[in-house]
């Protein structure tokens, strides 16, 4: 462990916080994972590069600890006004690492959702709240998604609030992220996958007996922007357009939920 970091004025703290700024992140190919969970998962996807902790954090988190300095990752204990500036929660958990960045590019993301026999990949179609894109990835995660495809004009997945958001799940779904619809599209066509997009005026019934035999399809479901929707170019190139039933006078769902809807109805049927 190297000397404890106690000025939040130094050069360190202060590269570090330029982590919270997507451009930062790209640049230097990193990004800011805060608690024992992410932490926790990072180091077990081998992503983790550096840790920080505070005093009482050496306490609270030993088993973590244990398995960071087993595989030889730099430790630095800090004090608690440094660890709040590392920080974007209020109220820190005395651990922040700094990763490498999950994203791998589309094609991969692809070759390892077809290890699958009926595949899923979620595409978030300018989705611009990190909070909803980190909720959709977790659930992706529980749910068998094979991979989260991120459009060109959606939210960094490295963002801070997105990684809170997944809680570890970010870890463990291949993601790609900034790239063009079109090439999103094109790319799932050459893989042979269907296309799904939610639409309140949709023809297709999420729990319909057509909505079953897509499912033993690879099946791709496209998720828009949180004010516009599902941008009508991916309906007009959609397999299938589905709503989702819901009680009279209710409009519409917000996107996370709809995702979680619709992920689960069409889940493979080999997943338990």
């Amino acid at each position: 462990m190297t000397a404890i970091l106690t000025s939040v004025k130094s050069s360190r703290v202060t590269e570090l916080r330029k982590l919270q700024q997507r451009r930062h992140r790209v640049e230097r190919g990193a990004f800011v994972v805060e608690g024992p969970q992410a932490v926790r998962e990072a180091a077990q996807s081998g992503l983790l590069r550096e840790l920080f902790v505070t005093a009482a954090g050496l306490d609270a988190h030993e088993h973590i600890l244990a398995q960071v300095h087993a595989a030889g990752t730099l430790v630095t204990e800090v004090s608690e006004p440094v660890m709040a500036a590392l920080c974007e929660t209020e109220n820190p958990q005395g651990i922040v690492g700094v990763c490498g960045l999950v994203a791998i590019p589309i094609d991969e993301v692809l070759a390892k959702a077809m290890d699958a026999a009926a595949p899923r990949v979620v595409v978030l179609d300018r989705v611009a709240d990190p909070g909803n894109a980190g909720t959709i990835i977790r659930t992706s995660a529980a749910l068998g998604v094979r991979g989260v495809m991120l459009t060109r004009g959606s939210v960094d997945p490295h963002n801070g609030k997105c990684v809170r958001a997944s809680a570890g799940s970010i870890f463990h779904v291949p993601v790609s992220a900034d790239t063009e619809a079109a090439i999103v599209y094109d790319l799932l066509r050459s893989a042979g996958f269907l296309v799904a997009t939610t639409d309140v005026a949709g023809p297709v019934n999420l729990s319909s007996e057509a909505m079953k035999r897509v499912n033993s399809s690879p099946l791709a479901w496209v998720f828009g922007n949180e004010a516009q929707g599902v941008d009508p170019w991916w309906h007009e190139r959609a397999d299938i357009r589905v709503r989702i039933p819901m009680a009279a006078g209710a409009e519409s769902l917000n996107i996370a939920s709809a995702a979680a809807i619709c992920l689960y109805e069409s889940r493979a049927d080999t997943h338990e």
